[in-house]
């Protein structure tokens, strides 16, 4: 059946059941009648393709479901070539299952004739005579259009992907919490032990030298003096480096882009000034992250190299960063006196000193401000190194990190 006006001609049509009409005079007419309403009124897209896919006919309210303004202008198209991307194996395997005789299904995408998207569930039987059985006659095709169906479910699995997405984010936030919780308690240990050791025995020393000084000679009160002086400015220093510490887990995290290279590049200017050094830095990248601590961690860990590395004559920091996977890989390697590799999980703790104050001062509070930084970055910190030949100390920054952590 065409889109024209004219009457189109009756085909012989066997049904089975049988339509509940008599065999009295008129009964084909009803028949053919009843057949060509309930193809017309329809709201599926109804076509006859032939064996080799030739577009035959398509009901009225299918031409509108295709867009179809004039069918003259689609009829004997390659229907087959409607349907391409997925939709196409399934559509071909179908075809051939219809052409061998049996009934068919499949869904997919086919585009209206004026371009709109459509999504449909198609079914496809063979039209054979029986009176020429084993001759392959033509398809009936049913398209239903599903496409509000097709984008009900969309919406659903992307619902289901954004939960599926948020479940997992939430959950890592949480997995971050816990693991800062369990570090914060651990670091909280360690200042409560360091304060009633570390913290402890320049106390002492200016007590026990407090009172030697008080019935001592000129002489003798003046060096107690200067140990008394030199233990408070040891004192201070650790208190300080506990503030910081303090600090750097309290200070809100202000995300932004940060240029790693132009960290450095100041802190070169300000630590060169310090002790002759040469520097080897390579590319390093722009990281999200909060600028002003991300400068301290830096800084502390080629403060600490340039340290270390002061006696040499032949000072070399070396300055690298590499990405793997969603991570950026920072190291600053020295030449300078290295560790034992067994001290390498203690060096990021609270208070942990290698060397007497005496050899290298400090508070042994920088290395656990780094930890505490990267830690809230989502980053790891590590250590390693060989004495007598330098140490690479190192940490990771994600790519893109969860900030929910702020």
């Amino acid at each position: 059946m065409t889109a024209s006006e004219s009457t189109p001609t009756r085909p012989e049509v066997a049904l089975d059941p049988p339509l509940p009409f008599s065999a009295d005079q008129g009964a084909a007419d009803l028949q053919f009648t009843y057949l060509h309403q309930v193809h017309d009124l329809s709201h599926d897209c109804i076509k006859i393709v032939s064996p080799d896919g030739a577009l035959l006919s398509m009901n009225r309210n299918g031409q509108q479901a295709m867009q179809v303004d004039d069918f003259a202008t689609c009829q004997g198209a390659d229907w087959l070539s409607f349907w391409q991307g997925d939709a196409r194996e399934p559509m071909l395997a179908a075809f051939e299952r219809a052409r061998a005789g049996q009934g068919a299904h499949f869904s997919g995408f086919c585009p209206t004739m004026k371009g709109e998207p459509r999504w449909w569930d198609v079914t496809l039987a063979p039209l054979n005579d029986p009176a020429e059985p084993g001759v392959t006659g033509p398809l009936i095709v049913i398209s239903r259009d599903i496409t509000a169906e097709h984008q009900v479910r969309e919406q659903l699995r992307l619902l289901n992907a954004t939960l599926h997405d948020e479940v997992q984010r939430q959950t890592e936030a949480l997995r971050r919490e816990r693991q800062s919780l369990l570090q914060t308690n651990e670091e909280l240990e360690n200042i409560a032990y360091s304060m009633s050791h570390d913290l402890l025995t320049p106390v002492r020393h200016m007590l026990s030298f407090a009172r030697l000084a008080r019935t001592a000679d000129a002489d003798k009160r003046e060096r107690y003096l200067g140990i008394i002086e030199r233990s408070a400015e040891h004192l201070s220093s650790m208190i300080e480096g506990v503030l910081r510490f303090s600090r750097a887990g309290r200070h809100a995290l202000q995300w932004q882009p940060v240029s790693l290279a132009a960290i450095l590049r100041d802190l070169q200017v300000e630590l060169t000034a310090e002790h002759p050094v040469t520097w080897d830095v390579a590319e390093l990248p722009t990281v999200t992250g909060d600028a002003a601590q991300l400068k301290q961690a830096l800084r502390s860990l080629c403060h600490n190299a340039l340290k270390f590395t002061r006696a040499r004559p032949d000072a070399r920091i070396e300055v690298r960063a590499e990405q793997r996977g969603s991570e950026w890989h920072v190291t600053v390697t020295d030449n300078g006196v290295g560790f034992e590799p067994t001290y390498a999980p203690k060096l990021y703790r609270l208070f942990q000193r290698l060397h007497h104050q005496s050899e290298y001062p400090g508070a042994g509070t920088e290395l656990a401000t780094v930890r505490r930084i990267i830690d809230r970055h989502g980053g790891q910190v590590y250590a390693s190194g060989t004495p007598g030949l330098g140490a690479t100390f190192s940490f990771t920054l994600p790519t893109d990190p969860v900030r929910t952590l702020d």
